[in-house]
């Protein structure tokens, strides 16, 4: 969840500054794109700024890059089809439109530690526990 910038205090509380509204415009546009845009030229596009002006907003308020908000979310959904379905990790892959499923599971042992098979093992014993 986003909180207002430090420093916009002094505006009312339903007031939410045009950066921060830009921001959160952003995570519905990636909310409802990431399976399909991975362009980042097309967030910016729709957002009507530049690249470079769109990722040194998602750095000043979510610390972020779009393309690292975009990797995020990605393995967020990847995390999610995982636990709760009984697809295979190339079918993930491949809805989460990724041509390589070996790629796919190169970024997610990156970012977890495991393999998809692995983290899906765990993550289903957790659930039963």
């Amino acid at each position: 969840m986003l909180t207002p910038p430090a420093g916009a205090a002094h505006f009312p509380a339903h007031y939410t500054p045009p950066d921060l509204q830009k921001v959160m415009m952003l995570q519905k546009l990636i909310e409802v794109h990431f399976r399909q845009e991975r362009d980042l030229n097309f967030y910016a596009k729709r957002m009507h700024l530049t690249l470079p002006r769109l990722n040194n907003l998602t750095r000043a308020h979510l610390g972020k890059t779009l393309y690292e908000l975009l990797q995020d979310r990605l393995h967020e959904e990847a995390e999610k089809l995982l636990k709760h379905t009984s697809l295979t990790a190339k079918d993930i892959a491949y809805e989460l439109g990724m041509n390589d499923p070996a790629y796919f599971f190169r970024c997610f042992k990156r970012v977890t530690g495991m393999r998809p098979r692995e983290f899906r093992k765990q993550a289903r014993m957790m659930l039963k526990a």
